[in-house]
């Protein structure tokens, strides 16, 4: 049997609300503002499709981070 390990690398909305303690309109103005679609979040819709604009959204946690240490 395949081991599998959680990886926190990316997360949905609530997860990043979680870790950062930042509220769902502050996520949304850095989304619109500051972060880097592709890099910082991207939207991946259940058929797989990357380019999708209906798609869950997924926040790259380490990334992110990494935007608030260097600003």
């Amino acid at each position: 049997m395949a081991q599998v390990i959680f990886n926190e690398e990316w997360m949905v909305e609530y997860g990043l609300m979680l870790r950062t303690g930042l509220g769902a309109r502050q996520i949304e103005a850095y989304r619109q503002n500051c972060w880097v679609e592709g890099f910082h979040f991207k939207r991946v819709s259940p058929l797989g499709k990357p380019d999708s604009k209906r798609g869950i959204i997924w926040y790259n946690y380490p990334k992110i981070n990494q935007f608030i240490k260097d600003s």
